[in-house]
């Protein structure tokens, strides 16, 4: 980070469910990086000119950008340009323009850099448990001896059904079902279960065939963009039930990582059961 300039950094954010917005002009950047890049990394909140932003999910949009001057010497440039017209501008908000015409360094400073911070103890105990349902799965199939009907998993709402049970069982979260609105425009899935607290969604995928393969690659990516509308995410499990048969499971277990879509970045694992 000792390659980017000293001076004239800027950095915008517009928070959701509203037109307010925060700009700070002309920071250094061992400023910037100590007010706003490192407890962005970090996940913590942060300030931006007096506006405290304490989650991600708060941000509708947010802009770092960097000039070779100061929001002062732009303002002016820009107002003799406009009197060079003949035209008095009042509406401009001068401290954007640094945000409009500066080097865009969004991406760079707090998405491509952002580190992965330490596994939360509870996501890495709901991936085990996913990864594990097919033995809990045996054990209730085989019932008929002690003369009680099997608990059989045949499709997605069985998988759903045992690993909503086995999770209220293991969190002292509220895990729910069904949790996003049908988005116009997309196809009627949705994800099956959540854990608001956490930030943790689960989508569920059930394999019939080695010709699933396709059906669930192509998918994938949709259901991203759908995700993303749930303000509280922060771990999507894609979990792939039967996956053992797959033409070639670990082809989609590459999928798993860091995602940036809309503006938000999430982890993906995809679990193969």
């Amino acid at each position: 980070m000792s390659d980017y300039p000293d001076r004239y950094w800027h950095c915008y954010v517009k928070l959701k469910n509203n037109n307010k917005y925060a700009v700070q002009n002309d920071l250094t950047f061992d400023d910037l990086q100590q007010y706003i890049l490192t407890p962005w990394h970090q996940s913590a909140p942060f300030t931006v000119s007096g506006k405290i932003i304490t989650k991600d999910s708060q941000i509708e949009e947010i802009k770092v950008t960097q000039t070779d001057e100061p929001k002062r010497i732009l303002a002016e440039q820009h107002d003799a340009r406009q009197r060079a017209h003949h035209v008095l501008d009042m509406a401009t908000d001068r401290h954007m323009l640094p945000i409009w015409h500066g080097r865009d360094l969004t991406f760079e400073l707090l998405f491509a850099g952002k580190k992965e911070v330490a596994p939360n103890a509870d996501v890495t105990l709901i991936e085990r448990i996913c990864k594990r349902m097919p033995n809990a799965a045996r054990i209730l199939l085989n019932r008929r001896r002690k003369g009680k009907m099997p608990f059989e998993v045949e499709d997605e709402y069985d998988v759903q059904d045992l690993l909503h049970a086995t999770l209220r069982a293991y969190l002292k979260y509220s895990v729910q079902e069904d949790p996003l609105p049908k988005v116009a425009g997309t196809r009627s899935g949705r994800a099956d279960i959540s854990i608001e607290e956490i930030g943790v969604l689960i989508e569920i995928k059930y394999v019939r065939s080695p010709d699933d393969q396709k059906t669930i690659f192509d998918a994938f990516t949709q259901d991203l963009i759908l995700y993303t509308s749930w303000p509280y995410l922060r771990t999507l499990l894609y979990v792939i039930y039967n996956a053992d048969d797959l033409r070639d499971p670990e082809a989609l277990e590459k999928l798993s990582g860091l995602k940036n879509i809309n503006g938000k970045q999430f982890d993906v694992k995809i679990i193969l059961a």
